[in-house]
């Protein structure tokens, strides 16, 4: 954590390697801790990108175990769900393990990317690994594994991973709203995702990835998770699950005005303020890779508090 603190550039492509070099040795002396969580690869689709990690709790409870996916960024073109070799494969297997280690079924999937897919497919690829885990609960049971509990998910993902679950949920093209997939969502936690397209232009260095994910740079603004989400009709808006918002201290200034015009909008829909939770002395990718290191991880535990707080 010393060592992302002295990186003073929020760019998000400025603070990949110094975030790389600060973790990937935490990451590795923690390789055997990482790898001991118990886990399981499936497909769920019918490209090689549609494949998904489940990892297990290392002791079953009694009763069902809830379930929570994990969607990773890579600003629509780029991310796998087991990156070497940098990492030694060990992202996102520690977010894998962290969560866990707390008491849930952990999913991570793969997704279509840019320029393999288009709007709105990165959502409906979400939406198809949590349908297909719904429906295949059974699969996903070995002895001594705990009973996954597919009416208690939580869907949470990061930068261009949670815009797909913004999609997923924002949007009743991709989940209509009345299929009963979105009752057995109980809550979606959304990190730093572009929440608000509006101030980008042609001279953006990733708008070219965006004209193409999302057909073009209007239709972009028009289907960030903001306006889709202020697009939806109020009978849809009461019936989302929990939302969490959860970003870096040192996001780019334009990823926490996008935040904060996103917590307004449903502020003003159903008149009140989102939770948000800022992971102190992280930037935009550093939160997820500190997690099983043992250092930066007090956000996450907020998380799973959180989580706790709203099952009652």
């Amino acid at each position: 954590m010393d060592i992302i603190s002295q990186v003073k550039d929020r760019d998000i492509p400025k603070v990949i390697d110094p975030t790389v070099a600060a973790f990937a040795p935490l990451l590795k002396a923690q390789r055997n801790f990482i790898r001991e969580i118990p886990k399981k690869t499936f497909t769920y689709g019918a490209t090689e990108r549609h494949q998904l990690d489940v990892y297990y709790p290392l002791t079953a409870t009694t009763g069902k175990t809830p379930i929570l996916f994990f969607i990773y960024g890579g600003g629509f073109n780029t991310g796998e769900r087991s990156m070497s070799p940098k990492t030694f494969g060990l992202v996102y297997a520690c977010v894998g393990a962290f969560y866990a280690r707390r008491g849930y079924i952990v999913v991570i999937l793969d997704y279509r990317l840019v320029p393999h897919v288009i709007f709105p497919g990165g959502g409906e690829d979400v939406r198809d690994a949590v349908r297909w885990v719904t429906h295949n609960a059974e699969n996903l049971v070995s002895p001594g594994s705990p009973t996954p509990d597919t009416d208690a998910l939580v869907l949470m993902g990061h930068s261009a991973g949670a815009a797909h679950v913004a999609t997923a949920l924002f949007s009743t093209d991709v989940i209509p709203e009345n299929d009963e997939l979105r009752s057995k969502i109980v809550a979606i936690i959304l990190q730093s995702p572009p929440y608000d397209l509006s101030a980008m232009t042609d001279e953006w260095s990733n708008a070219d990835i965006h004209a193409k994910y999302w057909g073009t740079l209007d239709e972009a603004k028009a289907k960030d998770p903001l306006h889709l989400y202020r697009s939806l009709p109020d009978s849809a808006v009461k019936s989302l699950p929990k939302i969490l918002m959860v970003e870096g201290e040192w996001e780019p200034e334009w990823l926490i005005d996008a935040g904060i015009s996103f917590r307004e909008e449903v502020k003003g829909k159903t008149g009140e303020w989102l939770k948000k939770i800022v992971a102190r002395g992280h930037n935009h990718i550093s939160h997820n890779w500190a997690l099983s290191t043992g250092q930066g991880e007090e956000w996450a535990e907020e998380v799973v508090e959180w989580l706790h707080s709203i099952k009652g």
